[in-house]
């Protein structure tokens, strides 16, 4: 979230992508200053960048479990993007840009060429505009980039990815509910 964006990209914003915080209580010496974030800033137990697509709460809902806001359950945009994969895949590489391209004009940032088009451009590209709406992890599943992608920007859960989880364990419980064939775990997990 801190390199992906080119500069004048809209989907960049400071009212989409929440970097910065500010004290908010008025008896504080410090209400109204930038709060100077130190140390691992992209957990759950400190601020973190966010997307602000489901802003609209109540206030007393401090989690936003219950937002008033739509839920988005499909885009346009994905649409393209996912057409510019099969393009890609295809080898059609300037009709994926072009794809691709009714993204980014929407966006404000600069075309493409067939050239640029790589899967990993996509996933970028998804990352920008999706923020929030997709399940990343089943993305990169279902493209075969889980592992390579999580070594090269998680530096957390890079080091003990394995290529076996590219595939989520099955429950032993959904193996023993099976009757009428045997149903094997997925590689490299145990039972």
């Amino acid at each position: 979230m801190y390199q992906l964006y080119e500069a004048k990209d809209m989907r960049n914003s400071p009212y989409n992508l929440r970097r910065y915080y500010y004290y908010n209580n008025p008896s504080s010496a410090k209400y109204g200053q930038r709060v100077v974030l130190t140390g691992n800033l992209d957990t759950m137990q400190n601020a973190y960048a966010h997307n602000t697509k489901w802003y609209y709460s109540e206030a007393s809902d401090v989690l936003v479990t219950n937002t008033y806001k739509d839920r988005i359950m499909m885009r346009l945009a994905e649409t393209y993007l996912l057409q510019a994969e099969a393009q890609l895949m295809q080898g059609h590489t300037d009709d994926a840009a072009a794809s691709i391209n009714e993204v980014r004009r929407r966006a404000g940032v600069d075309d493409i060429t067939g050239a640029n088009v790589t899967l990993d451009f996509i996933l970028d590209e998804r990352a920008r505009e999706l923020t929030g709406e997709e399940n990343r992890r089943l993305t990169l599943m279902r493209t075969g980039k889980l592992v390579d992608r999580t070594k090269l920007y998680n530096p957390v859960a890079g080091p003990t990815i394995a290529p076996h989880n590219n595939l989520l364990p099955i429950p032993q419980s959904e193996i023993d509910l099976n009757k009428d064939a045997k149903l094997e775990q997925n590689p490299d997990y145990k039972k």
